[in-house]
């Protein structure tokens, strides 16, 4: 029996606006879908998503490793604006969750310049029992260890969690650790799918 709702932020509560910039960056050498999964699986990001490594050097790093051409500095300053807004309806669909008697937490990989943004954005410390962003966790997703150790924390058994993600990779991850998981975009899909689990009644 599920008891809780776990939410990624970015693509399911939080729209991204980063797509114009990447193609701008890469010369448009690299289609968007082949620069998300070097995005997920590249060390630079994974070091700056885990808290290890400040955001100069991050950003130093990741424009060599992406193939970026930018400087570092523009690199950042287009950066700060990767989150860009809830979705409509993000923070009344949590709060629908909660009232039906579930409890709700975030995971999601963020940083120390995209998570206080985010928090805002999402009133995050009202709306979720509990955020668990990545660089304050220690480890990212989709890292299976990831997941169990936002479980130990919360206090709730994997097997009672539902876990909401657009990429289907860390949805793999979650699954790993023993959490039910669906890929979902927008509100929409995360509406529908906790429909589908009996979550929400319409």
């Amino acid at each position: 029996m599920i008891e809780a709702v776990l939410f990624d932020l970015g693509g399911v509560l939080e729209t991204v606006s980063a797509a114009s910039q990447v193609e701008s960056w890469t010369h448009g050498e690299i289609p968007a879908s082949e620069f998300w999964h070097r995005w997920l699986s590249a060390e630079s990001v994974r070091l700056f998503e885990t808290g290890c490594v400040e955001a100069k050097t991050f950003a130093s790093h990741v424009v060599d490793e992406l193939g970026i051409h930018v400087d570092p500095d523009v690199f950042l300053e287009g950066f700060l604006e990767w989150p860009a807004g809830p979705f409509e309806g993000a923070a009344d669909l949590v709060s629908r969750v909660r009232e039906a008697g579930f409890r709700v937490a975030s995971f999601s990989n963020s940083n120390v310049l995209h998570w206080p943004i985010m928090q805002r954005h999402q009133k995050a410390e009202e709306v979720f029992e509990a955020n668990f962003p990545s660089h304050l966790l220690g480890l990212c997703k989709p890292d299976a260890r990831a997941f169990s150790e936002v479980a130990n924390r919360w206090g709730v058994a994997p097997g009672r969690i539902l876990f909401l993600d657009d990429n289907e990779v860390n949805c793999e991850g979650a699954r790993a650790a023993g959490m039910r998981a669906e890929r979902v975009q927008g509100v929409a899909g995360a509406q529908e799918a906790l429909r589908r689990h009996g979550i929400l009644a319409n």
